[in-house]
């Protein structure tokens, strides 16, 4: 009999095609509510995970579960305690979106530093007197600094585009980073980092120890010229600090891809703000990046399932279910 693989949210099709090409019995599109869950993933073998939530009580229910495949790389929305203490692989899709997170990241740079959002805006308004003032305001990314938090996969490839692209200084703070590109500095602290960044970008999980890093304190810590930006995760920032930073001009502005509450309400303070671009949490979005982290998640599932070593592995069960 073979295998059942559940795909609650809708993916790409080349990893729905994928796993039945392998010849699983395929569900996708369901009601992803954590009851709903509960009661139907007790059949499947498989799950592949895009944004809806898998708490233990999920996880749990789900007796015959051999693996989970996160559709993109964060897991946050996903118990790996609770399957790694039931023997359950968990395995993602790390390298599918980081060219798509890395070129947003420079549009955002570029955004800023040309007011690209401002200038659009005054020029529907019929208000051609704006250009006047812009040259006193803006400044070239060539030259300018910029502070990376995290040098992992994302962030040394806008560590390279922006280097060897447009001719930036990049600086990193990474305590775990194994290695630097030659294009890169390390500092040995984040103040150390913040107070040289003309542009900060956070390429980090979010963790305990990441949680809340820029708050009303590490705000302060930078220039008031620079600029914040984040395509990673929206607990990595103190929103009501960001929002003070930005008002009061102890920053020059931001670009924001990611929330606390996603999505946000109409009400978020962010959005009254003329010194922040904002987006929908799409910075890993393209239609190749959609294709590919679909396609790796299922490979990752299909390699647990028929005995092999997944490629990307988040978690090792001591005693797998298979």
């Amino acid at each position: 009999m073979a295998y059942k693989i559940l795909i609650p949210e809708m993916v790409s099709q080349t990893g729905y095609q994928f796993l039945i090409d392998q010849g699983y019995e395929v569900t996708m599109g369901v009601d992803s509510s954590e009851e709903n869950l509960i009661h139907i993933i007790g059949e499947y073998d498989g799950l592949l995970a895009r944004n809806a939530r898998y708490p233990r009580a999920v996880i749990e229910a789900g007796k015959k579960l051999k693996v989970i495949g996160r559709h993109g790389t964060g897991v946050d929305n996903v118990d790996v305690k609770a399957a790694q203490e039931l023997g359950i692989w968990v395995v993602n899709a790390p390298t599918a979106n980081i060219n798509a997170v890395a070129e947003q990241t420079i549009a955002f740079m570029m955004a800023l530093c040309c007011e690209v959002v401002q200038c659009d805006r005054m020029t529907r308004q019929g208000d051609w007197i704006f250009r006047d003032g812009i040259s006193k305001r803006r400044s070239e990314l060539a030259g300018k600094t910029l502070a990376l938090v995290g040098l992992g996969r994302i962030g040394t490839l806008v560590a390279q585009k922006a280097s060897l692209g447009l001719g930036m200084r990049v600086i990193a703070y990474d305590p775990y980073a194994r290695s630097c590109p030659p294009n890169v500095e390390l500092c040995g602290d984040l103040p150390q980092l913040l107070a040289q960044a003309d542009y900060l970008s956070l390429h980090t999980p979010a963790t305990a120890e990441t949680c809340g890093m820029m708050n009303r304190e590490t705000f302060a810590q930078m220039k008031p010229t620079a600029f914040f930006i984040d395509c990673a995760r929206g607990e990595l920032y103190e929103e009501q600090a960001l929002c003070e930073a930005l008002r009061t001009h102890q920053i020059a502005g931001a670009a924001i891809d990611v929330y606390h509450e996603e999505p946000p309400t109409a009400e978020n303070p962010l959005f009254s703000l003329d010194n922040v671009i904002v987006s929908q949490h799409n910075a890993a979005h393209s239609i190749e990046s959609v294709d590919q982290m679909a396609y790796d998640a299922a490979v990752g599932i299909h390699q647990i399932l028929t005995g092999q070593t997944p490629d990307f592995p988040v978690n090792h069960p001591e005693n797998p279910r298979i």
